[in-house]
């Protein structure tokens, strides 16, 4: 049975991405927040959380009103980029050259001259899906830590997407040695900082104002092997167009005790993610239970 539904979920997957290939893009962008906002009003749940959570974050700085309709936008992000990768079933690469652009390649060209590979820290920010294929087909292309999906059937197609123009995938359960592998051989490795980790995968850093149980690998490796790091979002324009942000290498803090360092720029990876979040906040996935793990009292 779990194969069966498996199967039909792919089919109404494909069906529906069919559908959005066939109509104008931008009725079919406008298709994508409808169902955002459909989300948003049916699925408590998940609602109930993105409130919760942005009332946490902006506690002292937004009123109810503007935390509700924060929350509604940020459904209608998550809708249009369900459209925006769904459409991508068609390999259209000329949708990528035409409406994405990038910001600060010079920056990442520079860091990648060192020879050491280079870590791209980014979070669920924007359509982060469009980040690594933008790139990967100006030549650039980057090795993504992902879990696949549930659905073995649709977990093969979105690779697939996300495979394309060189990329490739390394399965985050065992992610260490691959990306390790990856920085000895100079290549490029894209890594979401933003989402909550048991106690024993991370440290607790500020997270506005909360500490937040953060994923202590990207430290552990860039203090290990000196690759660069380098911030990385996506920003919506409208209309279809987006705006990629590649930063200044982050300088790292090295105070000679290792699990202070690694605290230390894991606060600092997330203050990074933050600043970025506090300027676009409905572009952020608020209904991620990014507190969910607690220090101990």
């Amino acid at each position: 049975m779990k194969k069966f539904s498996c199967w039909i979920e792919y089919i109404v997957y494909i069906s529906i991405a069919w559908f959005l290939n066939l109509i104008p893009f931008s009725l079919s962008l406008k298709a994508g927040e409808i169902l955002g906002n459909l989300l948003f009003l049916f699925d408590r749940k998940h609602r109930e959380i993105t409130l919760t959570n942005l009332g946490r974050a902006f506690k002292n700085g937004k009123s109810e009103k503007e935390i509700f309709e924060i929350g509604k936008a940020c459904y209608r992000n998550i809708g249009r980029s369900f459209v925006e990768f769904s459409r991508l079933l068609r390999n259209n690469r000329e949708y990528i050259k035409k409406y994405i652009t990038i910001e600060g390649l010079e920056k990442y060209i520079k860091a990648k001259e060192k020879g050491r590979g280079v870590l791209y820290l980014t979070g669920h920010c924007g359509n982060w899906e469009l980040m690594s294929l933008t790139q990967a087909l100006r030549g650039y292309p980057v090795n993504i830590v992902a879990r696949p999906i549930d659905n073995p059937y649709l977990s093969r197609r979105v690779e697939e997407i996300r495979t394309r123009y060189g990329n490739s995938i390394i399965e985050k359960k065992r992610a260490m040695r691959g990306i390790l592998r990856c920085l000895e051989e100079d290549g490029t490795i894209g890594i979401l900082l933003d989402q909550n980790v048991i106690k024993k995968e991370g440290v607790f850093v500020d997270f506005f104002g909360e500490p937040a149980c953060t994923n202590k690998g990207l430290a552990l490796i860039a203090l290990k092997t000196g690759t660069p790091v380098l911030p990385a979002f996506i920003h919506y324009l409208g209309e279809g167009r987006h705006r990629i942000e590649i930063g200044e290498e982050v300088v790292l803090e090295k105070s000679g005790d290792p699990n202070m360092d690694v605290v230390s720029n894991t606060a600092k990876f997330t203050k990074i993610i933050e600043e970025h979040i506090r300027k676009y906040p409905e572009e952020w996935l608020w209904l991620h239970r990014r507190w969910k793990t607690r220090p101990d009292s």
